[in-house]
C-alpha cells in the first residue's frame, strides 16, 4: 500500500520537475531493496512461529508428569537457545521475517517456561512477577537483535505488567505507597522507549506512549482523590505547548507540530472529556461552559497545528463534532424528541462534513503554495 502511494508521488514530482527522470525508478528500486513492511510470506511466517510456540507449550503442558523434572528444564532451554541461534543465523542471512518469527517462537516459548518451573518447583510469586520477568526477557531480545516484533511484544508485555501490579496495589492497603511497583513500571517504558529507539518500530513507541498515559493514571488514581482529567488535560496542553513551540536547537530531537504535539492535543481533548463526564450533574451552565471550552480548544489544536499534523486534525474534527452533538442533545433533544434529535444531529454532521472538507482542501492547497 505505501509503496502504491509513494509510486503515485514519485510519479506526480517527475511530472511538475521536482525529479529529474530516472531518478523515481532509482527512489523505488532503493526502497524495494530495504522495505522491510509487512508481506504475505512474513504474515505468514510470524502466524507459523506462534502456533510452534503453542504447539511447544500444549506438547509440554499434556505430558508434563510423564517428563522428568530435569528434562522438562532441559527441553525449555533447548527450545529457547534454538530459537535465538535460528533469528542470528537468519539475521546473518537478511532473512528480517524468519528472525522476527524465530524470536516470537522464542519469547512465547521462554514465557512457557517461568510459567512451567516456576509450577514444577513451587515457587512462590504473583501475576506482577512473572510479566515482569516475560517483559524482561522481552527487552533483552529486542534491544540485542534491535527486533521491532520483540520490541512491541514487550511494550505489550509491559501493558500486562502495569496492569497486573495495579492490581495488587489495588487489593492491598491504601495507606501504602507501591513506590517500588511506581518505579518499575516507568523503568520498563523507558527501556521499550530505548528498543523502539533501536528497532525503528513506530508501533513499539506508540505503546510505550500508552503505557507511559496509564502510568500517570495509574498514579493519579491510587494516590489521589482526583479526575486523571485534570492531570491529563494539564499534561496534554503542556506536551502541545512544547511540541508546537519546539526552539529551533532541538529541532533535531523534536519535530516542530509533530508527534509531542499530537500526543499532546489527544491527551488534552481526552482529559476535557474526562472532567465533562464528571460534572455532568453540575447543572446546564457548568456543562455548558465546559463544552463551549472543549470545542474553543478543538478549534485552537486545530489552528495552530492542524495544518501540518493530520493525526491532530483528525482528532480535533472528531472531539468538535461529538462535543458539538452533546450540545445539541444537552440543549434541544429534549424538546425535539427522538426523532428531531436525530434529524438535527445529522444536520449538524452534514454541515461539520463540509466545514472540513473545505478546511482539507485549503490545507492542501497550503502545501501545495508552500
Amino acid at each position: 500500500m505505501f509503496r502504491r502511494y509513494l509510486s503515485r508521488e514519485i510519479n506526480v514530482w517527475t511530472q511538475n520537475g521536482l525529479l529529474q527522470p530516472g531518478q523515481g525508478e532509482a527512489l523505488l528500486k532503493d526502497h524495494d531493496s530495504r522495505h522491510t513492511g509487512f508481506n504475505l510470506s512474513s504474515v505468514l511466517a510470524v502466524l507459523a512461529a506462534i502456533l510452534f510456540g503453542g504447539a511447544v507449550i500444549a506438547l509440554v503442558a499434556a505430558n508434563w508428569e510423564a517428563i522428568a523434572r530435569p528434562m522438562r528444564v532441559l527441553m525449555i532451554f533447548v527450545f529457547i537457545i534454538g530459537g535465538l541461534t535460528a533469528a542470528a543465523y537468519a539475521s546473518r542471512r537478511n532473512a528480517y521475517w524468519v528472525t522476527e518469527a524465530a524470536l516470537v517462537f522464542t519469547l512465547l516459548c521462554y514465557g512457557a517456561g517461568i510459567a512451567l518451573v516456576g509450577q514444577m518447583y513451587h515457587l512462590s510469586g504473583d501475576e506482577a512477577g512473572f510479566m515482569l520477568a516475560w517483559t524482561m526477557g522481552a527487552l533483552v531480545v529486542a534491544i540485542g537483535f534491535s527486533s521491532a516484533m520483540a520490541a512491541v511484544s514487550a511494550g505489550v508485555l509491559g501493558l500486562g505488567y502495569m496492569v497486573a501490579e495495579s492490581a495488587v496495589f489495588a487489593s492491598g492497603s491504601s495507606d501504602v505507597i507501591n513506590v517500588s511497583g511506581y518505579v518499575s513500571v516507568m523503568a520498563v517504558a523507558i527501556v521499550i522507549g530505548v528498543s523502539a529507539w533501536r528497532s525503528r518500530s513506530a508501533m513499539a513507541g506508540h505503546l510505550c506512549a500508552l503505557l507511559i498515559v496509564g502510568w500517570f493514571i495509574w498514579l493519579v488514581v491510587e494516590t489521589t482523590e482526583q479526575n486523571p482529567g485534570y492531570t491529563l488535560a494539564a499534561l496534554g496542553a503542556a506536551a502541545f505547548a512544547a511540541g508546537s513551540i519546539v526552539p529551533s536547537s532541538l529541532r533535531g530531537l523534536v519535530s516542530r507540530h509533530g508527534v509531542v504535539s499530537a500526543y499532546g492535543a489527544i491527551l488534552l481533548l481526552s482529559g476535557l472529556g474526562m472532567i465533562q463526564l464528571e460534572i455532568s450533574d453540575a447543572g446546564l451552565a457548568g456543562e455548558m461552559v465546559l463544552a463551549g471550552i472543549i470545542l474553543l480548544a478543538s478549534v485552537a489544536v486545530l489552528a495552530i497545528a492542524g495544518g501540518e499534523n493530520r493525526l491532530i486534525r483528525s482528532f480535533a474534527y472528531f472531539a468538535f463534532a461529538c462535543e458539538t452533538v452533546y450540545v445539541v442533545g444537552e440543549t434541544l433533544g429534549s424538546l425535539l424528541g427522538s426523532s428531531g434529535f436525530l434529524f438535527l444531529g445529522g444536520v449538524v454532521l452534514a454541515v461539520i462534513a463540509f466545514v472540513v472538507m473545505k478546511l482539507e482542501r485549503r490545507f492542501k492547497a497550503g502545501r501545495t503554495v508552500s
